[in-house]
């Protein structure tokens, strides 16, 4: 199966194979040119993104490397996908508080969207793939509303000044 950017973003996750992903890299960027970028000899990149080549393997700080300089991730995704887990940008933070309020109103509206979609598409006796396509279109705003949201209000939390310092909860951002 032939990957570019496109296909590989519009694949079910289930046909996601990661290493297929990081092969995918060389029909839509510059591998001679990323490979000087990241001190590797071009050839040598080729071969280890190859899927079929098993005397040059591709590492895990490689395709870190790969992603950032492309700023595309999707051999991290495919393998997240692989796992049966997805991946998401976290948001960044600094909406005044109209704009939280116009969230939390965002995240309900989209909440009905995902239920009427739904319910329209079991209606009809039969979910089809544009009812999925649809449905998990609203879900990923769903997350990613909600997780806006929660960084949100993580930016709003302040010491009590009544209660003893306790440890530092744990957030979703990792430094």
């Amino acid at each position: 199966m032939l990957l570019s950017r496109k296909s590989t973003f519009d694949a079910k996750p289930s046909a996601r194979c990661p290493m297929a992903a990081a092969e995918s890299y060389k029909n839509d960027f510059n591998i001679a040119d990323i490979a000087r970028k990241m001190g590797v000899n071009p050839t040598v990149l080729r071969s280890k993104l190859a899927e079929d080549c098993d005397t040059h393997i591709l590492g895990f700080q490689q395709v870190i490397a790969i992603g950032d300089l492309t700023g595309d991730h999707r051999a991290l995704e495919a393998w997240a996908y692989s796992l049966g887990k997805t991946v998401i940008d976290l948001p960044e933070v600094g909406l005044s508080d109209d704009e939280v309020a116009d969230q939390l109103l965002t995240l309900q509206e989209t909440i009905g969207d995902f239920a009427k979609t739904f319910r329209l598409a079991r209606q009809k006796g039969v979910i089809t793939q544009s009812d999925f396509d649809a449905i998990q279109k609203n879900t990923l705003s769903i997350i990613t509303t909600a997780l806006q949201l929660n960084a949100e209000i993580e930016q709003m939390v302040r010491p009590d000044p009544n209660e003893p310092v306790a440890a530092k909860a744990t957030s979703l951002k990792v430094a």
